[in-house]
């Protein structure tokens, strides 16, 4: 520990963000945290705070930074409605297991625990959807708590983690000193040799091996090492929506993600395998169905760095408790090299025929944009059009594809877009957007406006909650309660309008086409509305709870 100073509560929670070395702070004031913002605006730092319209929508693009960055995105909010109103986002980053830090001020001690003026417990409302949460009581503490934050929220499985700080513990003082931060990787399992070993055997024998790869994959960084893996071993390779991207999906080997919605040949491969490898994924239930049919006549071997994953949805012939990025490596030393053609051939033979590329419809529209910005990192809200993105975008590389996973919040995507762009603001970000989705969130164009943030949105806007409407359609008898948006309809050109940002209305792909054009070389943000009708579907489609192979169709 060096330079040894005496500095106050809201000083030191900025140079221990300094200590970690965070750009973005995704931030909104409020009482409890007025002596926090003042110390920013006082000291002397590298730090820039960005200012959303709404705590939610903060915590998304905090989340959105981190998935691109690979860094820990960092939030702060006031203490009541301010807290709560990130809980959304702290229960996404939980699900989707995305490392966040996330300051929430507190009413001071003293008035904790009598309903006092903007007053909640934060930690017990915090405690199911965090991987931990802290209190400080007791300004020494403060910053030890930080740095541990931090590693908690880095090493592992990441996750969330929330520090609530009273406003007493900002005014109080206390010495202070410089410290490293913490090195990672240090504390994570080590792959066990005989699992390896039993693991490599099972796929050694193997005539019809698929690997499922999750979301894990990309947070391990050891998406090189999986096609490696999957090349060696001639696997194909089957992917979880949080997946996407850690395999380059025109490789012959990628079929894209699996489940509810997955293609005809995905989920045809995974169920008819004989040796399924699970690599950083949890068996979530809009990836199996059926659990008895999915496991039907086949070994499964799980490498996860989490235990808790082990038997909580599926069992498993081998468990391999380690970080990808270690036990990929041993595996590949041992697995025979291979190929299975007459397995490859057969999953050939599964694909559904496609759709005119004249006809003006979702697949389509995605494929134009995908055309023109191979390169984007592509966000979406939730709904149809994300499976659509999921289903259709030639994904290159790791982290490409920002989407809401395990929580499917609608109105993730516009925060998200922002942190995507601070953390990249030398590449192309895509926000795919549905106007169901979008019309929770509009607000933080006032974000994007005011920092110039040169995010495409392209909104689908078809009027109604397209994928509630579609079981609807499917399983309620065409019983559209509360799907249709059209009565009183936002006119979303006049609404970008509003917020000065340049805007294109589409309906046909010629439009599309010539818009793409002129805004390609923007450095502005764009909204671009592509009206599509509401009967398009997301196609292939299984019923929840039956067979990923009892698909329907259009």
């Amino acid at each position: 520990m060096i330079n040894k100073q005496i500095l106050r509560g809201s000083e030191i929670v900025v140079r221990c963000l300094q200590e970690q070395g965070v750009e973005y702070v995704f931030s909104y004031p409020g009482g409890s945290v007025i002596p926090l913002f003042d110390a920013f605006y006082r000291m002397d730092h590298a730090i820039t705070q960005i200012e959303p319209c709404h705590e939610q929508n903060g915590i998304h693009a905090a989340e959105g930074y981190a998935r691109v960055s690979g860094k820990v995105g960092v939030g702060i909010t006031t203490s009541g409605p301010g807290a709560t109103n990130a809980v959304t986002g702290i229960a996404n980053a939980h699900l989707d297991s995305t490392p966040l830090v996330v300051f929430t001020g507190q009413v001071t001690q003293q008035l904790l625990g009598k309903d006092s003026f903007q007053e909640v417990d934060v930690t017990s409302i915090t405690l199911p959807i965090t991987k931990h949460n802290f209190i400080i009581k007791d300004i020494t503490m403060l910053a030890p708590t930080i740095r541990e934050a931090f590693r908690i929220a880095q090493s592992g499985r990441p996750g969330p983690v929330v520090v609530d700080i009273p406003k007493d513990i900002f005014l109080a003082q206390t010495e202070y000193g410089e410290e490293k931060p913490y090195a990672l990787g240090t504390s994570n399992p080590r792959p066990q040799r005989d699992a390896v070993t039993r693991a490599a055997e099972y796929i050694n024998m193997a005539k019809r091996p698929v690997i499922y790869a999750g979301g894990g994959v990309l947070k391990s960084g050891a998406s090189k090492m999986l096609v490696e893996f999957a090349e060696k071993a001639g696997i194909p390779v089957a992917n979880s929506l949080m997946g996407l991207g850690c395999i380059p999906r025109d490789n012959p080997l990628s079929l894209g993600f699996v489940g509810m919605h997955g293609s005809q040949e995905c989920n045809l491969a995974v169920i008819n395998c004989d040796t399924l490898i699970a690599i950083g994924a949890r068996f979530s239930d809009r990836v199996t169905g059926n659990i008895n049919a999915f496991m039907r006549d086949k070994k499964i071997i799980q490498i996860d760095v989490d235990p808790t994953e082990f038997e909580k949805n599926i069992e498993a012939n081998v468990h391999i408790c380690a970080d990808i990025l270690d036990a990929l490596p041993m595996l590949n030393k041992i697995v025979k090299p291979a190929t299975h053609p007459e397995w490859i051939a057969k999953i050939k033979e599964w694909p559904l025929p496609e759709r005119s590329k004249d006809e003006y419809c979702p697949k389509n529209i995605l494929t134009h944009l995908n055309n023109t910005y191979k390169d984007a990192y592509v966000v979406t809200e939730v709904g149809q059009h994300q499976m659509w993105v999921g289903q259709y975008w030639r994904f290159k590389f790791p982290g490409q594809y920002v989407t809401s996973g395990g929580l499917g919040t609608m109105g993730f995507g516009l925060g998200a877009a922002i942190g995507v762009q601070l953390a990249k603001p030398e590449k192309d970000v895509l926000l795919v957007a549905g106007d169901g989705s979008f019309r929770m969130n509009f607000q933080e164009l006032t974000t994007v406006k005011r920092y110039n943030l040169p995010i495409k949105i392209i909104l689908f806007d078809n009027g109604t909650l397209g994928m509630v409407r579609q079981w609807q359609k499917l399983f309620n008898d065409r019983r559209y309660a509360q799907t249709d948006l059209n009565e009183g309809a936002v006119d979303y050109l006049k609404l970008a309008d509003a917020f000065h940002i340049r805007h294109y209305n589409v309906e046909n792909l010629n439009d599309l086409d010539q818009t793409l054009s002129e805004i390609k070389n923007l450095k502005e943000p764009v909204l671009v509305r592509c009206a599509i009708s509401n009967e398009e579907g997301v196609y292939p489609m299984v019923p929840a709870g039956k067979p990923i192979d009892e698909i329907y169709y259009e």
